[in-house]
């Protein structure tokens, strides 16, 4: 699960309602949450939730792992990896999961 913690100190708010969640990214906004979780049986894949609390988005549908999620500075992509190609590539796609593009394409893993 990911939770945050005030700079100022106090309690945890949990933000996933579900584990495991990791390898976060915040919108530039600071609205929303977009991260890696493997939720009935899926291998790893990208997902998003508003901060202030509300349900979980399922982004990808990979048969492997796709992880690494990090929004553009102007909010409107997000970048991550995935092995849906076969090795891991970089993709990008549009903040509400449509528009999913491969960035790079060669025989190696990118990250």
């Amino acid at each position: 699960m990911i939770y945050i913690l005030p700079l100022s100190g106090g309690m945890p708010s949990k933000i996933t309602p579900l584990s495991p969640s990791y390898l976060h990214g915040w919108s530039p906004d600071g609205k929303t949450l977009a991260y890696c979780a493997m939720r009935s049986g899926d291998k790893g894949d990208i997902y998003t939730i508003p901060v202030e609390g509300g349900e979980e988005t399922r982004l990808t549908f990979t048969d492997g792992l796709s992880d690494g999620p990090e929004y553009s500075s102007d909010g409107k992509h997000i970048w991550y990896n995935s092995v849906k190609s076969g090795l891991m590539q970089i993709w990008r796609m549009d903040s509400d999961g449509s528009n999913q593009q491969q960035i790079t394409q060669d025989e190696r893993n990118n990250w």
